[in-house]
């Protein structure tokens, strides 16, 4: 169903280039909005200035150059219309444009939109009406109902962070990546029947958030491991086919391959995918730590989860999409969940492959054979 409903959200080919293109320069507007009962911080660009890098950053570093993302900053507040109470949201969702509306029309006589592709609306420090955040996209309610037109031109695409997002161990920058990820389009990874929305009774699943357990921003924007997968990377097109090792099982018989850390702005392959059906291939990925991105944690246990490095394996399958777990990882036999040290963030299944490790999926084995700087991996038909 998902698939269906939200095929503009992309599992696999083609990618449908109907917001964001896959690559190019995109701007993003950032605008402080705030209240009278609820007016904004002196020091707003400050806080907020080593986010919008790493939304830039981030964007370069998982398309290998091919996506850049510019900021244009209004300098000061936006008095919204009413007082906060009027704009009160308890959970994030998608469907409620009331607050980014208000916000478009406060800010359109002060604010040139000219080329600019989405708006971050910052609230005010402190604030507390709204608890998670909202978003809009040409995909959403927001957008097939027109967006917001400006003086300058229509706007389909926005976000606004909430209090959630000034939790310790929280920040503004994977929020904005994540969501943003939908412009381009690149689905959910995690398993919507696990949301709140879809499991009211709080029901406890094996893994927690989805098959693929945090290993990508597109699975959990708070995650452990905030980068991107090499399959979601591959399909946008932001890996060539010369950082991709690919060999149909139907022609596999046994074979080593040489796997760069998929965040190492270095030559090599970047991971090997093994076709097993038409809609469903094997995906194997070289990780490290990324200290500038992933959850640094503190505590007795966070050197040593800072230091996990290796493989994982994990399967696509594109007769599922967004929001239905369409990748899933294949974990050595035996292995459970790890708590991630002070990252607030859910269990992570133990999935990351070291020398010596094995897993067997599809009638395929993967086996790591050593790591160093690359991890250098066997491949066998069974």
């Amino acid at each position: 169903m998902q698939r269906r409903t939200y095929g503009h959200l992309i599992a696999g080919f083609p990618v449908i280039e109907q917001n964001f293109a896959s690559k190019g320069t995109f701007t993003l507007a950032l605008i402080p909005i705030d209240f009278s009962d609820v007016p904004g911080d002196s020091g707003v660009l400050s806080r907020v200035a080593d986010q919008m890098r790493l939304v830039t950053d981030w964007y370069d570093m998982v398309s290998g150059g091919r996506v850049r993302i510019e900021w244009k900053v209004h300098q000061s507040w936006v008095r919204m219309p009413g007082t906060s109470a009027d704009y009160v949201m308890s959970r994030s969702r998608s469907n409620d444009n009331t607050l980014a509306s208000a916000g478009f029309a406060a800010a359109d006589p002060v604010f040139d939109f000219g080329a600019v592709r989405a708006v971050a609306f910052i609230l005010p420090k402190g604030q507390t009406f709204m608890a998670e955040g909202v978003q809009g996209f040409s995909h959403s309610e927001f957008g097939s109902n027109g967006g917001y037109l400006t003086n300058e031109g229509r706007i389909v695409n926005y976000m606004i962070a909430g209090a959630y997002f000034e939790r310790q161990w929280k920040n503004f920058w994977s929020y904005w990546a994540h969501e943003m990820g939908h412009m381009f389009p690149l689905p959910d990874l995690y398993d919507q029947n696990q949301q709140w929305w879809m499991n009211p009774t709080n029901r406890q699943f094996d893994v927690p958030g989805g098959p693929f357990s945090g290993f990508d921003i597109m699975a959990n924007q708070d995650g452990p491991s905030r980068t991107l997968s090499a399959w979601l990377r591959f399909v946008m097109g932001w890996l060539g086919d010369e950082q991709i090792y690919c060999k149909p099982s139907t022609e596999l018989t046994s074979t080593r391959v040489a796997l760069v850390p998929i965040d190492d702005r270095v030559t090599g392959v970047k991971a090997t995918m093994i076709p097993i059906s038409p809609t469903k291939v094997i995906v194997v990925e070289s990780r490290r730590p990324n200290e500038k991105y992933d959850c640094d944690g503190t505590g007795s246990s966070s050197a040593a989860w800072r230091e996990r490095r290796g493989v994982i394996v994990y399967t696509a399958d594109m007769t599922l999409g967004h929001g239905e777990g369409f990748q899933a990882l294949v974990a050595p036999a035996g292995r459970g969940l790890q708590t991630p040290p002070n990252c607030s963030a859910p269990q992570q299944l133990d999935a990351i492959l070291a020398v010596g490790d094995v897993v067997e999926t599809n009638g395929v084995r993967v086996r790591v054979v050593s790591s160093d700087r690359y991890d250098t991996i066997e491949i066998t038909k069974l």
